[in-house]
């Protein structure tokens, strides 16, 4: 027989709503921008690498999983939730599933591992919104007062794999370079005193890390003749050329596929066909998977072609929201 554990009753903000809860919840979907937005008016939390979810419990020991595109995951990844599902406490949360480390840095290629081996043991729950709460709908309420009631909400749950994602007021830009020296993903900035709205919204912006940096294109990938899907690029360290990904944007429009196909070598080798001489290139990338490869690479120019070398792998970098720890604010990881 359930029993759910006692919790004490919140005082909600006034803008709360009663209401049965919800069953299907639209995500809000941060709009992408170049840089911080400046001022006061803004919170600022570190952007983990993992996946979307939205949690649903009906206080009775039912648990939902959703994905940011309405797909059901409970039984993907249950096992993260099984405390919060027996706490006896209806309620909607936003966050991220993600694997972190001891220190609590996350890496999406780690998630990745955990959900290919079926090894939930890693698993957390970044949570960083409460769109519902006994009995209460808080979608209406602004952002500043659902995460106060979030962070106490997180406190007397207790669960080990739920874990409050913190924030700064202001000092965005601060932020975005903590994360950018410590090698994160980069950061989402939300509006103060604003709701919360299913879909695309400007009251939510996400600044993500980029850098550029010189490679060569050693192989691409077609979807026909005259047209390419993919370019395979490495980078040149200490005279060698290390495997560095893939780059899908940039290159419509530039007539590049008639230069690459005069530089084909032979057939093609699980979908890639490699090239020589190679093709140095600036490429703009958003931080690397742990293996070293690229992520969302924008090919910028191109230029002359460098004597080829023999391809070995590559080093990794790490996401990480330890920076608002550098700022003087309480710990965005609260480990018990």
């Amino acid at each position: 027989m359930f029993r759910p554990t006692p919790m004490p009753t919140l005082r909600l903000p006034r803008a709360a709503v009663a209401s049965g809860l919800p069953r299907n919840i639209r995500p809000q979907i941060a709009s992408s921008c170049a840089e911080p937005p400046a001022g006061d008016g803004w919170l600022h939390e570190p952007k983990h690498g993992g996946h979307r979810l939205i949690v649903i419990t009906d206080g009775d020991g039912g648990l939902k999983l959703v994905s940011r595109n309405g797909i059901d995951r409970t039984s993907l990844f249950r096992a993260a939730f099984g405390e919060l599902a027996g706490a006896g406490r209806p309620m909607i949360l936003d966050g991220e599933i993600a694997v972190p480390d001891s220190n609590g840095v996350t890496h999406i290629d780690a998630l990745n591992d955990a959900i290919g081996r079926r090894r939930p043991d890693g698993l957390a729950y970044f949570v960083f919104d409460l769109l519902y709460l006994d009995g209460h709908d808080l979608r209406r309420c602004s952002i500043e007062d659902r995460k106060a009631v979030l962070g106490r909400v997180i406190d007397d749950l207790d669960c080990e794999r739920i874990i409050y994602l913190d924030h700064v007021v202001g000092r965005g830009a601060e932020l975005f370079e903590q994360m950018r020296v410590l090698g994160g993903e980069g950061i989402v900035s939300k509006r103060l005193g604003r709701a919360y709205r299913g879909g695309e919204s400007r009251d939510w912006l996400k600044t993500k890390v980029f850098e550029t940096a010189p490679f060569v294109i050693v192989g691409f990938q077609e979807l026909g003749e005259g047209r390419l899907e993919a370019l395979h690029v490495a980078e040149e360290r200490d005279g060698r050329f290390y495997p560095a990904g893939q780059v899908r944007f940039g290159f419509a429009g530039r007539g590049l596929w008639g230069d690459l196909d005069q530089r084909r070598t032979g057939p093609a080798t699980s979908g890639i066909f490699p090239i020589a001489p190679v093709l140095p290139a600036e490429i703009k990338f958003f931080g690397r998977f742990k293996g070293g490869s690229i992520r969302d690479g924008v090919l910028l120019t191109i230029g002359a072609s460098p004597p080829a070398r023999a391809a070995v792998a590559g080093a990794w970098s790490c996401d990480s929201d330890d920076a608002v720890a550098a700022f003087g604010a309480s710990r965005v990881i609260r480990r018990r």
